[in-house]
């Protein structure tokens, strides 16, 4: 039996990337997955490629940076399915820009989309939870930033420190709900959030090399540690990031 059968799993930015490899990973693994991001045409895309593998999957638009967006991506998810029993918080941007440069409008959009976001879809899985009276697995996408400082990231990396932190006391919070809350730190992972930086003349090259694993990270390499999260094999982890990182904040 798939691991995750009959599970109900939000995804948050899950049209591309990272958010993407883990709704169909979840597909795979037998979850009912809500397929979310900005663009609708997307959402269905990578729900229909989940139907098409022969899992169950609706696409559900969702600007997380606005809270009535939240809730109606939550609304019609229990309309859909009747329950919520694993949410990964993914949607995140990210801009590379020297910190003495970057401009107030840029920050904000950052930080509403990668804390408040976070935040408030954190919350509202939670209360659903707390309801359903099950328990729960919730799952915040966070990166190597937490830990480590990076030139012309600061705006990204304040974010990840908070979900850092975020995750810390949320589970603290809901652990006597049987909800556990973890965090996954995404080292480099060779998605289009960065294309534009990778694409720099030796900019690739250079970052393998400093990566033990010899190679970036794919989409794929942190849907594994998703998938564990969401089971029922992770129940006595809570409060805790994992890193799946290639080895690269080891040094």
């Amino acid at each position: 039996m798939a691991s995750l059968a009959g599970k109900t799993a939000v995804v948050t930015g899950s049209t591309r990337g990272i958010g993407r490899g883990i709704a169909v990973r979840y597909g795979r693994e037998g979850a009912n997955v809500v397929v979310s991001g900005t663009n609708p045409d997307l959402c269905e895309e990578v729900a229909a490629l989940i139907r098409q593998e022969g899992g169950s999957a609706v696409g559900i638009p969702c600007d997380i940076s606005k809270l009535e967006e939240i809730n109606h991506l939550y609304d019609k998810t229990l309309e859909t399915f009747g329950e919520i029993n694993i949410v990964v918080n993914n949607a995140g941007i990210a801009v590379f820009k020297p910190f003495v440069e970057v401009d107030p409008e840029t920050v904000k959009r950052i930080w509403d989309v990668n804390l408040f976001g976070t935040f408030f879809s954190g919350q509202r899985a939670a209360k659903e939870m707390i309801r359903q009276g099950k328990g729960g697995k919730i799952i915040n996408m966070s990166s190597i930033s937490e830990e480590v400082g990076t030139a012309d990231l600061t705006q990204y990396a304040v974010t990840k420190g908070g979900i850092k932190i975020m995750t810390k006391c949320m589970a603290l919070e809901l652990a006597a709900h049987k909800i556990n809350v973890n965090a996954i730190g995404a080292g480099v992972i060779d998605t289009d959030i960065s294309a534009e930086e990778f694409a720099k003349p030796g900019m690739r090259e250079a970052t393998i090399q400093r990566i033990p694993w010899g190679r970036m990270g794919a989409p794929e390499d942190i849907a594994g540690t998703a998938v564990f999260l969401a089971g029922n094999d992770s129940d006595y982890l809570t409060g805790t990031t994992i890193f799946v990182d290639g080895g690269l904040i080891a040094m």
